[in-house]
């Protein structure tokens, strides 16, 4: 038996009982459970009487008839109600006994009471960009970079975008550190690796304090918030030397020639501005959508997911900018699983595994968590049903 009570736009209350018949069944079950595993002194296991595991285990058969009946009532409930919670409920237990029902009230935030505009008539516009041979030129530069070999230099120190290899004087290298050397890149701008700029201009045999800031939240209280110079020497530096653009370099990248390495850097490009301009119609349609959609949210409710401000940080949670942030992102999460109800889109338990075990078998890739999984494929399918690919570019 449950019974609902709204207590604002988006969290109720469910008060439960569970039959007396169900809470004896359950209360023999462990009481069975435990004449067959546990020892009393003076008795031999699975012949001690009935008294004596009540005496000695009361308190444990309630709190196990609390823990395995209670959520199990509540997912029945839910069904019954035809609730959509979205966290996780807090529990209240009224009353419970061995021969008697088991009370409860469960408080738990659930899905907003939607209202979706008509969406099957809105525009849905691709405007894919043309690949320029400009564009084909910076790919083939960023390729040339990436296969660029390092050549040790003498008489100069340093400049903008070489490797200066440096050795830690003291027996112990600083904290964070490992190995007794470390590569810094040189860079004039303040971007990038902090030492970027501390080894512009030294040169092989040049010995310097390397200034290392430690950032307040540093795990190591140690070090937090604290400046260390660290005595170096630098062992080598070293330039890139970028490979010639022509049929050789084609062929060391596994391309007969140049010209067929432009064709393949080309039809990349254009499959991926394809596949951008698919991406940007479907956030188009539900920027759209939720233009116009309904979803109320209590303040209360929104507050939960507010992200957790980092250690020193200024921005406090709770502060309305992320509010409305999180609610804004809130309605667009809210809006696309409503918008898989109504079309049937659904994905499965062996979908998100499958993903996940196909995604670990490529290097390179950190693996997601099965929550990030599921939302993605299921972005994924109500793209497919609302966005058609077959559509030209700039097609409404």
């Amino acid at each position: 038996m449950a019974e609902l009570k709204k207590i604002g736009e988006n969290t109720v209350k469910i008060e439960v009982e569970v039959p007396a018949e169900e809470v004896r069944a359950k209360a023999a079950a462990v009481y069975a459970e435990l004449g067959r595993t546990v020892k009393v002194p003076g008795f031999r296991k699975g012949k001690i009487p009935a008294r004596i595991l009540k005496r000695e285990y009361a308190g444990y058969v309630l709190q196990t008839i609390v823990d395995e009946l209670v959520p199990v009532a509540f997912e029945r409930a839910e069904d019954e109600l035809g609730v959509r919670a979205v966290e996780s409920p807090r529990y209240e237990v009224k009353a419970v006994s061995e021969d008697g029902p088991l009370s409860f009230t469960a408080e738990v935030g659930v899905f907003p009471e939607i209202t979706l505009p008509d969406y099957s008539g809105f525009v849905i516009k691709r405007d894919k960009p043309a690949v320029k041979d400009e564009d084909v030129d910076r790919a083939l530069n960023n390729l040339r970079e990436a296969n660029a070999r390092l050549e040790p230099v003498e008489g100069r120190g340093g400049l903008d975008g070489d490797l200066v290899v440096l050795k830690f004087l003291d027996p112990k290298p600083p904290e964070g550190f490992s190995q007794p050397t470390v590569g810094v890149w040189a860079s004039a701008g303040d971007d990038g690796d902090p030492f970027g700029r501390q080894v512009l201009g030294k040169a092989p045999g040049d010995t310097f304090a390397l200034v290392i800031d430690y950032p307040a939240d540093y795990p190591s209280k140690k070090h937090a918030g604290r400046e260390v110079k660290a005595p170096v020497e630098v062992t080598a530096v070293k330039k890139r030397v970028l490979p010639e653009l022509g049929d050789d370099f084609a062929k060391d990248v596994g391309e007969d020639s140049l010209d067929d390495l432009r064709a393949k850097v080309r039809g990349r490009l254009d499959a991926r501005a394809e596949e951008m301009s698919y991406v940007v119609a479907y956030r188009r349609l539900l920027d759209d959508i939720a233009a116009r959609a309904k979803v109320p949210m209590d303040d209360s409710f929104v507050k939960k997911f507010v992200p957790e401000a980092e250690e020193g940080a200024a921005a406090p949670k709770g502060k309305s900018g992320d509010l409305e942030e999180t609610r804004r992102e809130l309605g667009r999460y809210f809006i696309v699983r409503e918008i898989a109800r109504r079309e049937g889109v659904e994905v499965t338990a062996e979908e998100v595994r499958e993903a996940i075990t196909a995604a670990a078998t490529q290097a390179g890739i950190p693996p997601e968590r099965p929550a990030a999984v599921y939302d993605r494929l299921l972005n994924e399918k109500v793209a497919a049903k609302l966005v058609p690919r077959e559509m030209a570019t700039g097609e409404s």
